[in-house]
């Protein structure tokens, strides 16, 4: 096995690898992600050439099962400011996904530090809603496309919670999908995700953003305005257009450490 450089990062405890292409197999990837016998992450996001003309790249998604994204709205932002530091990039960076071409802003302070980088996520497709049935309960959901899909409860925003309830919903779904528990109120909304492949996560981008949408789509909150997306692991900002055409996420994405390894 050739070894590999990477570096590691995470977005609000949202932690991934990332490296420079040719794409690995799925079974590596699965390695590489072990919190016990790997370097531990919740995916391994991989740089490959552009796709589109305007993109400076491209970003490929393994989840930690091995199971590919089609996008990542944490992994993404890891990924604009590790090209921005690497080949010293200013401006929008436009990254092709799998879900499309995704702009974003690194954001730096006066000393030149990354404060945040900004992700224009896309339009949000609202799938209308789907009632799954766990054990002897009836859960209504709200189904929101971001690039992957997600089912949105209004239900208690805890990890228990979402432990208990979101593998059952996942395996409901063919492909699975991404289970929120949101609780919208005045000053923004708390957030536990489920995330399709690799389970509790401290954050997730695009179940930030689904559970935006929903909010508005019940009234809680209202569009054009930024919302606080409170998770685990810290808070997103998200704007989300009164027509869902547009999709703004807001957040950090700090660098950890560099190495190389022959896993």
């Amino acid at each position: 096995m050739p070894p590999l450089h990477f570096t590691k990062y995470h977005g609000l405890g949202n932690d991934f690898v990332v490296v420079d292409g040719p794409l690995m197999a799925a079974a590596r990837a699965v390695r590489l992600c072990d919190r016990h016998r790997g370097l531990g992450a919740d995916g391994i996001l991989t740089i490959l050439p552009p796709r589109t003309p305007a993109a400076v790249a491209t970003m490929h998604v393994y989840n930690p099962d091995g199971s590919v994204a089609l996008m990542c709205g944490n992994g993404i932002r890891c990924v604009a400011r590790h090209l921005a530091d690497q080949y010293k990039l200013s401006g929008e960076l436009v990254i092709d996904t799998d879900s499309g071409p995704r702009a974003c802003i690194v954001h730096r302070d006066a000393a030149g530090q990354v404060e945040a980088v900004s992700v224009e996520m896309g339009a949000a497709r609202l799938d209308g809603e789907q009632v799954f049935t766990v054990g002897e309960e009836k859960l209504r959901t709200v189904r929101v496309n971001m690039g992957n899909p997600h089912a949105v409860l209004f239900d208690e925003p805890t990890r228990e919670r979402a432990g208990l309830i979101g593998p059952a919903i996942e395996r409901q779904v063919p492909g699975g999908v991404n289970v929120g528990f949101a609780r919208p109120g005045p000053a923004g909304i708390d957030l536990v995700v489920w995330e399709r492949g690799a389970g509790l996560t401290d954050a997730c981008g695009t179940g930030a953003c689904a559970a935006t949408v929903a909010s508005i789509r019940s009234g809680a909150i209202p569009a054009g305005a930024p919302v606080e997306v409170r998770l685990p692991g810290g808070p997103l900002l998200v704007t989300v257009s009164p027509d869902l055409s547009r999709v703004t996420m807001r957040g950090p994405a700090e660098r950890v450490f560099q190495g190389e390894t022959g896993l």
